[in-house]
């Protein structure tokens, strides 16, 4: 069976434009997630290491002191706080780094591009 013109040309119009969609969602999902994980990544060793001076100016005190066991579960609970901390409140610290961090890698890009000598076609010339 042969399909009419119309609903094939509508068909391929249809298909192009969810092809185009998918094709511009994808980089701006891939850039989120690069920005999410660079922030969890940036603002959390930030708050980690904010945690570790602030335990480190405590004293132990002699009838208050947990021993082992406290000192795990704290460092565990500050690297909780800490990355809670990150996804939460991490943009305005890791925003401007990843933009930094994103503008020095497409010039980078942009350079190696550049320096990339022309490919000549096999008929000779380029």
């Amino acid at each position: 069976m042969v399909m009419p013109i119309a609903n094939s040309l509508s068909h391929d119009i249809t298909a192009q434009t969810q092809l185009s969609r998918t094709q511009t969602t994808a980089p701006n999902e891939k850039a989120l997630e690069e920005r999410q994980t660079f922030q969890k990544f940036a603002a959390g060793t930030f708050y980690q290491t904010m945690f570790k001076a602030l335990r480190s100016t405590e004293r132990e005190t002699k009838y208050f002191n947990g021993g082992r066991a406290e000192k795990i579960f704290r460092n565990e609970f500050d690297q909780h706080v800490a990355s809670t901390m990150a996804e939460e409140h991490g943009s305005p610290f890791a925003g401007p780094l990843f933009d930094q961090y994103n503008a020095m890698r497409n010039r980078e890009t942009m350079l190696a591009a550049a320096a990339t000598p022309l490919r000549t076609h096999p008929g000779g010339e380029s």
